[in-house]
């Protein structure tokens, strides 16, 4: 619990036994439940997590907006949700100083910002320069400072669901669910600093085929607000 909500953690997850581990043995005690949502996992993923005690939602069909929203979407609107990686890339340690954070400042929803890089050999050149690039895109596009639009660790109302949730069902989820909460004039929006890591386990992303679907979704979403 904090200042008496309740804080729920949901993983999407696809073969991240490894990340797993490491992320329950540093979870801090004031996560109420934890949300693991396997894609269609091959490895010991859903295994361990059921061993720590983690709800364990089945999605088949891969995709990793599809991951996430099945893991959000179900939630209580009186707690407060923390949605990052299962890869241990980001600091599940951090999340009581995002909660704090979030509280002195007053946010609705906060969204952990991984730049500048604290460890460079955790994010390649290419993802980088991609990452930067859509930001900068985002920025001009929707009018916001946004900063980092492609961060998986988020920290939100429970009650602001019904407005931010997104649809898209790849990696394109990310970037839509902070713009439509950073251009919401009735959601008080931010970012914080997190140290972002090498990720435990096989490298899921495809720099270019993901980095450009990923831009094409950026373009069809703004159109569709326009």
């Amino acid at each position: 619990m904090f200042q008496n909500n309740k804080i729920i953690l949901v993983l999407p997850c696809y073969n991240e036994e490894k990340g797993l581990l490491e992320i329950f043995n540093k979870k801090p005690a004031l996560i109420d439940e934890v949300i693991v949502v396997d894609n269609n996992s091959t490895d010991g993923t859903a295994d361990i997590a059921r061993r720590f005690g983690a709800k364990v939602l089945f999605i088949k069909e891969k995709g990793y907006g599809l991951a996430c929203r099945n893991g959000i979407s179900r939630q209580s609107p009186d707690g407060i949700i923390v949605m990052m990686d299962g890869d241990n890339s980001y600091p599940v340690s951090e999340i009581e100083k995002l909660l704090n954070f979030m509280e002195k400042n007053n946010y609705d929803f906060l969204s952990g910002c991984r730049f500048p890089l604290t460890d460079k050999k955790a994010m390649p050149l290419i993802k980088r320069l991609s990452n930067g690039f859509i930001s900068h895109l985002i920025r001009i596009l929707f009018s916001i400072k946004l900063i980092d639009s492609q961060s998986g660790m988020l920290v939100f109302k429970g009650r602001l669901l019904k407005e931010i949730l997104s649809f898209n069902p790849g990696m394109g989820f990310s970037q839509e669910i902070k713009i439509k909460a950073w251009t919401n004039p009735n959601i008080r929006s931010g970012e914080f600093n997190i140290k972002y890591s090498v990720r435990s386990g096989e490298v899921k992303f495809r720099s270019l085929q993901d980095g450009i679907k990923v831009l094409c979704d950026l373009f069809i979403f703004r159109i569709k607000t326009i």
